[in-house]
Parts: C-alpha cells; structure tokens; sequence
C-alpha cells in the first residue's frame, strides 16, 4: 500500500478513474498488504498522492468512502479468508448481485504464487460474476523462474482470467504506435527493412532510484526496465500487423 508503483500510478489512476465518473459508482477497492495501517494513514497517502484540488474535495471524500484496507499476509490463508468474506459479505448487502472481482497484484514476484494461490482458495467469484488476476511486472527474475511462474498461473486460471500488464503500454504515446503503424497508409507501406536501417528507443527519467534502492539492488536496470518497458515499446515497432486488434491477436503477433 505504501510502495512506489502505489504511489506514482495506482492510487492517482484509481482517483482519476472515479473524479472523471469512469468507474461503477457501487465499486469498492480494498487494499491489502503486510503493513499496519488505519484508514486514516491510507487517506493521508492517497491524498497526498493524487494531488487533490480544492474543488475536488467533495468527490475525493465520496471516493474515500468506496475504499477499505485489510492487513495480512501473502503466504498464509488466515488473511486471504478474511479478504473473501469481506468481498462475500460486499455481495450479501448488494442483494446478492453479482459482484465481479478484479486483483490487482502490484507486489514482488516472489509472492505472486502463494498469492494467487490463496486467491483461487478463498477469494473467487460466485454465481454470475467474474474474477480476474492482474499481475504486474516483473513476472519473475530469469527465464526458468518466469516459465515457472507461468505454469502456476496457467494451471490455476484460465487465459482470459489473467492480464500480464506492463503499464508502459498505457502510455499515450506507446498507444498510437499501433495506430501510427496500420492505420497510417504512409508510414505503413515504408515501415519495414527495406526502409529503416536502425531502430534506437531512449528511456530518460528525471528521477532516481529514490526510496527504491533495495528493489535496484536486486533486480538492476536490465530486469526493471530492459526485457518489459523497453522490449514491450520495441515489439509494437518490430511486428508484422496482427490479424486484428483483439489482445490475443496482438499478443501472438508480439
């Protein structure tokens, strides 16, 4: 709850999504992690990350209404049960509509097979509903741990359960390459090897490694950034056009 990838991009999106009405106005986003938190230190967090202006407070507040924090740990059930009741008891007072359940695994990849583990044990959907598993990058620290961690994943959900995001496809930019590729008539008859001896991508940031220094430690630069941001940004420069622009479409095609 309190880590960079928190801080910078999920608690700013998640505000952004509800300010601008881009979210079910009966969503309920419940956060959990090993820290001990009240809720009054997570609204301090979140306000404090989404910047929120003087004409935004009445909204924020009705944001911070939808929110909920629960404390547990990554490899024991205890707290994993206690997250699927709170979500089933969500579901009772809704009547008993269908309550659709997104987790957002923004956590080390040395925890992201106990969690989804414990996810599929006492935290899925029932009835109408859906549940889907995002995990985010890195997925794992080598190619044997990844193929690994993918095994697991696979034999716990189905494909369509599970998103593996690096959230510098969001990135507007990194977005119209796609558009800018196939759906410009110039650049796509002249964007191939016969035209374009060299590709160079820069990765520039205006801040250092911060309070992330024991993750870089571990990690390094070519994991953090090279073989996710920087291979995703060179696959949508690099490949054919995919037969269409459906996500498997393009997945298979990358």
């Amino acid at each position: 709850m309190d880590g960079d990838l928190a801080k910078k991009k999920i608690y700013p999106t998640l505000w952004w999504l509800y300010r601008d009405s881009l979210l079910p106005n009966n969503i309920t986003i419940v956060g959990y992690a090993r820290s001990d938190l009240t809720m009054e230190k997570v609204r301090e967090t979140f306000e404090k990350a989404c910047k929120v202006r003087l004409n935004e407070r009445e909204k924020f507040e009705e944001f911070m209404g939808k929110c909920a924090y629960m404390q547990g740990g990554y490899d024991k059930p205890e707290g994993f049960v206690q997250l699927g009741a709170f979500v089933d008891e969500i579901q009772k007072k809704s009547n008993n509509q269908p309550v659709n359940r997104l987790y957002y695994l923004a956590v080390p990849p040395t925890v992201f097979e106990p969690i989804t583990t414990e996810l599929k044990e006492h935290c899925m959907d029932h009835g109408d509903s859906w549940t889907r598993v995002i995990i985010e990058k890195p997925f794992g620290h080598d190619l044997e741990s990844s193929t690994k961690l993918s095994k697991h994943v696979s034999s716990l959900f189905r494909e369509d359960q599970v998103y593996r995001i690096d959230h510098y496809l969001g990135k507007e930019m990194v977005q119209n390459l796609m558009v800018l590729r196939f759906g410009n008539r110039f650049f796509g008859a002249s964007w191939n090897r016969d035209n374009i001896a060299s590709v160079t991508i820069s990765f520039k940031e205006n801040f250092g490694t911060g309070g992330r220094a024991g993750y870089f430690e571990t990690a390094g630069i070519i994991r953090d950034v090279m073989q996710n941001h920087l291979m995703q940004m060179f696959t949508l420069v690099a490949m054919e056009k995919p037969a269409s622009l459906n996500a498997e479409d393009i997945r298979d095609e990358k």
